[in-house]
């Protein structure tokens, strides 16, 4: 029985102005990665199982600043932020490849867009700002609707049936109804 050899880990990327996110989607142990001015290169074994080995190389679209990157071993996945040789604007791919790296995928949750990169961070969509602004809690944040206590009131709202208009009407209800002519 022969020994398969390192296959490419499942790895996503995104990216940012001035930065490029590669993540290596697997759980792995015996780690070496390398970052050149043109390139990533990962090895690794799976964590629960010896036998897998991980290996890939990914030839950048354009040059990276190799002295600036950061990891971080999150458990089930490295994450390495790699910032951009000059900040400018997007790489069309990640890869200098031609073909469709089967292993690589884009990362939506990091990903922002160009047009992204000018809206304030913190915005967390149509109403993030309006419930995370300064200034007072939610129970102040609906004081100009002009809603008294007092005037919270049901009495001008008609009925819906026949027992409750006859209730209304002190009793008359109980009266003998003459039929329509």
């Amino acid at each position: 029985m022969s020994t398969a050899g390192p296959i490419p880990p499942p790895v996503s990327w995104a990216q940012r102005n001035d930065l490029i996110y590669v993540i290596i989607d697997v759980e792995c142990k015996d780690i070496e990665h390398k970052v050149t001015d043109k390139s990533f290169t990962f090895k690794g074994v799976n964590a629960l199982d010896a036998s897998k080995k991980y290996e890939v190389t990914l030839n950048f679209f354009h040059s990276v600043d190799p002295e600036k990157v950061s990891s971080k071993n999150i458990g089930r996945c490295l994450e390495f932020t790699i910032p951009k040789k000059e900040s400018g604007p997007y790489w069309p791919t990640l890869t200098t490849d031609k073909t469709k790296l089967h292993f690589l995928k884009a990362n939506f949750a990091k990903w922002r867009d160009e047009s992204d990169e000018e809206e304030d961070p913190k915005d967390n969509g149509m109403f993030g700002n309006f419930l995370n602004s300064p200034g007072g809690d939610w129970n102040n944040k609906f004081d100009d609707f002009n809603v008294d206590e007092d005037d919270d009131s049901d009495d001008n709202i008609p009925s819906l049936s026949q027992n409750d208009e006859d209730e209304n009407e002190g009793g008359e209800g109980d009266k003998e109804k003459k039929p329509a002519a």
